[in-house]
């Protein structure tokens, strides 16, 4: 099929926004055009503030509200500091989320995950998002639905498992419980 220049554009975009990145050969094998054509589409959208061109390929440009805050890739919320979670590409593209739930759910579908970082609820630092300890379903609600919660130690999660309620998990689980 035939596209013009903005409808390859339009559709390089719907494609991003459903895989978080794509390569160039990728993109010149799917519109059936040469190298330059796409890179001549990408150009445009690089200028427009729409995409990043990484070595390779390209990315959704970050985005940021017009308050400045860091919206979360997965539902567009204000990432807040105590409860990001950051995904790491191998590429080097950093997915933000603005919480356990969308970080955990962006390291799922995402490829080539280097490393993801989430904050310890109760004290605020980063941890491992691997070696982090989950509490899901408990009656606090900070962001998404249903809660997930990052701590970094068993014992804090423990109590505050006992005063919240919910279940402990570890990542596996705890993506596996938001596939469910």
């Amino acid at each position: 099929m035939s596209y013009t220049s903005i409808d390859r554009e339009k559709k390089i975009l719907e494609l991003l926004q459903k895989q978080g990145s794509a390569s160039i050969q990728e993109l010149v094998e799917a519109f059936e055009v040469s190298n330059m054509t796409i890179h001549r589409d990408l150009n445009k959208l690089v200028e427009a503030g729409q995409i990043q061109k990484k070595h390779g390929g390209v990315t959704l440009a970050g985005k940021t509200s017009s308050t400045g805050d860091v919206l979360c890739s997965m539902c567009n919320k204000p990432a807040s500091e105590r409860t990001m979670f950051i995904v790491q590409l191998e590429t080097g593209e950093k997915k933000p989320a603005c919480c356990a739930h969308c970080g955990l759910m962006t390291q799922s579908q995402s490829n080539n995950v280097w490393q993801s970082l989430t904050v310890d609820y109760l004290h605020g630092y980063m941890v491992s998002a691997n070696q982090a300890i989950y509490v899901t379903g408990s009656e606090l609600n900070i962001c998404c639905v249903p809660s997930v919660l990052s701590f970094g130690s068993q014992q804090e999660a423990e109590k505050f498992q006992k005063g919240f309620g919910g279940r402990l998990m570890n990542m596996e689980e705890a993506i596996q419980y938001l596939h469910e």
